[in-house]
């Protein structure tokens, strides 16, 4: 029985083999193909760039009870959100990047937060204490990983001018030996938190870092 059944299954491929021969032995037919496949992934690419765009919001990001009540309160006190110049930065700004398919696959990655959002009780501030390490070890070493791509986006590194002595020789000493952003600036926006182990080792190819990093 078991023969006979692939047997048909065979028979079942080679008649659709079959058909679509026949159907593309006709060169308008094949020109037709040709357009509808074209315009199914142009739209297929619009519909997700929109989704990139959307999904990279502010607005999009704290609809999630974990970042509305713990990581948007803190982002709303730092310098990224209050700005003399009125440029505010939005989550997507710092944690999806803007290339289109990284920008996909940093959303993917993104659902394992998703999962998290429901599998976790966050109204319980202990939850995010726990949690946060972890997170900030995950973003920290993400952008040390792409020197900071995000960072450059909006921010030219000759182009910064510190104020304080201390800013002045580390951005001297970071644009003579490449030293990448987040290697200094790595308690950004939110919470502080100390480096975990890895983050540190990772860090030991920067020797010039700040002893305690500006808050920002």
């Amino acid at each position: 029985m078991q023969l006979f059944s692939k047997s048909g299954e065979r028979a079942k491929w080679r008649e659709l083999w079959d058909a679509l021969h026949r159907f593309f032995e006709s060169p308008l037919n094949g020109l037709i193909a040709g357009v509808v496949a074209v315009a199914v992934l142009s739209v297929s690419f619009v519909v997700a760039e929109e989704l990139n765009i959307r999904a990279s919001t502010t607005k999009f990001c704290v609809s999630c009870h974990s970042m509305n009540a713990y990581l948007y309160e803190e982002y709303k006190k730092s310098k990224h959100y209050q700005t003399v110049s009125g440029v505010r930065a939005q989550c997507g700004d710092c944690h999806v990047r803007k290339q289109f398919w990284p920008a996909v696959w940093d959303h993917l990655m993104g659902t394992e937060d998703l999962i998290g959002e429901f599998a976790r009780d966050w109204t319980d501030p202990e939850v995010m204490k726990k949690h946060r390490p972890a997170m900030a070890e995950k973003v920290r070493l993400t952008m040390l990983g792409n020197d900071s791509q995000n960072c450059r986006f909006c921010h030219l590194e000759e182009a910064i001018k510190p104020k304080r002595k201390r800013g002045k020789g580390a951005h001297k000493a970071a644009l003579k030996d490449g030293d990448t952003c987040i290697a200094c600036h790595y308690n950004l926006v939110h919470e502080p938190v100390d480096p975990s182990p890895r983050f540190e080792k990772a860090m030991e190819n920067y020797p010039r870092r700040h002893a305690k990093p500006d808050r920002q």
